[in-house]
């Protein structure tokens, strides 16, 4: 990654099973895919790394190359084996393979940035699957292993990219719900991108259904699940992604989905997604559209406070922001009651739910002469621990340093 340079690159990448895909862009335009042979339109990288014999590194399918042929000893499949913990020995040195999962990113990271003219990471956005705790904790250390400020680095699951680059399609695109249909082969899953239609910036979440799926009898069980799919929901584009759908099956299925409907086939949507995310990350105006998915929180939590003479609400928790990455913190002077508002409001509406925390055995003292420090901390999409801490006014009135806590469920 370049230095000393005004030129900022943002890069989204996909991690699956055993391969990964890498997009990048320079802040403007549809993201560019990585491809590891010049010209080709093969965008999957295999997750595996390889040390040769003369101390180098090697990454993808050129690992693999070099574990063939006997010239140093290729790890692959490093996502689900970095998630169970292993460790292994590469010549002398012993790696666990969440090390050798953050060489790779590093090395995807380094790739993107080499194809254009020099660049500064300014944002790097990890997408996969499933975004559970223990892949979170995995991603978290392979960002502290690269050495990445933890603000440029954000992590997603897949339904989040789909949002992404869904509203940054062109309006005649995104104008109506848009859906996509994944398949491996044994599973069908679809997924809509739905809107609200009251709240600015506008929400979005995004629907799932899941439906058995058999390869023997492919075309005539999707064209069964279509219009189950559906409903009566005006969907007009429709993207299509997974190995599932790349045996040519298609013909009475296609036919019906493609009625009204623009249909494609997306091999690297999900890191394009990503990259899109990356850019949006990286831009402080206000956004247009807002996700609100299964990670991201759906209440604002504030408080109401005296700032300069004049009323206003300070948020601690920002709905439509993922869990893992939220924490707010601030410091306040007690007037009146010893008691503290948090006010609990989903940005779909008027309404607000008021929770008080009392600060029960606070000792006493003149009014306005008692400062809290509040740090509030997600614990998931729906709870949020609240620390409330004593600090005092100085030397003036000393802080007990007592504390209260409060689980907040949302």
């Amino acid at each position: 990654m370049a230095e000393n340079t005004d030129r900022k690159i943002y890069v989204g990448i996909d991690l699956d099973t055993d391969a990964a895909m890498v997009s990048y862009s320079y802040g403007k335009g549809e993201p560019e895919t990585v491809s590891p042979m010049a010209g080709s339109e093969i965008f999957s990288i295999p997750l595996a790394v390889a040390l040769k014999k003369d101390g180098s590194w090697a990454y993808g399918e050129e690992a693999r190359r070099v574990g063939k042929a006997g010239l140093g000893r290729c790890e692959d499949r490093l996502l689900e084996r970095a998630l169970c913990g292993e460790q292994v020995q590469l010549e002398d040195h012993m790696f666990a393979v969440s090390e050798l999962l953050a060489r790779f990113l590093k090395k995807m990271v380094m790739m993107a940035g080499r194809l254009g003219p020099k660049a500064a990471l300014e944002c790097l956005v990890l997408t996969t699957h499933v975004l559970d705790l223990p892949m979170i904790r995995l991603l978290k250390e392979c960002v502290a292993f690269m050495e990445l400020p933890e603000g440029h680095v954000h992590l997603m699951d897949h339904k989040e990219s789909f949002f992404y680059y869904g509203s940054n399609q062109p309006a005649e695109f995104s104008s109506h719900d848009m859906g996509l249909f994944a398949c491996d082969g044994r599973q069908m899953r679809f997924w809509c991108l739905e809107r609200g239609k009251t709240s600015r910036p506008q929400l979005l979440s995004v629907r799932e259904e899941r439906y058995g799926f058999e390869m023997q009898q492919a075309d005539e069980i999707f064209a069964h699940i279509i219009p189950q799919a559906f409903g009566k929901q005006i969907i007009t584009t429709i993207y299509l992604v997974g190995d599932g759908f790349e045996d040519g099956w298609m013909k009475q299925s296609l036919k019906l989905l493609c009625q009204g409907r623009r249909v494609f086939l997306g091999k690297n949507l999900f890191s394009k997604g990503a990259c899109f995310a990356a850019m949006r990350m990286a831009d402080a105006r206000t956004p247009q559209y807002v996700y609100i998915g299964e990670h991201e929180m759906k209440c604002n939590v504030s408080l109401k406070v005296y700032e300069r003479g004049n009323l206003s609400f300070y948020t601690l928790i920002t709905a439509g922001k993922p869990w893992y990455e939220m924490q707010g913190s601030c410091e306040l002077i007690i007037d009146g009651s010893p008691t503290v508002d948090f006010w609990i409001q989903h940005p779909d509406s008027r309404e607000a739910r008021i929770e008080s925390v009392e600060l029960a055995a606070l000792p006493p003292r003149e009014n306005r002469t008692t400062r809290i420090r509040i740090d509030a901390e997600p614990r998931s999409d729906h709870e949020v621990m609240l620390t409330l801490t004593d600090v005092g006014l100085g030397e003036l009135v000393p802080g007990t340093g007592k504390k209260w806590e409060y689980l907040l469920n949302l």
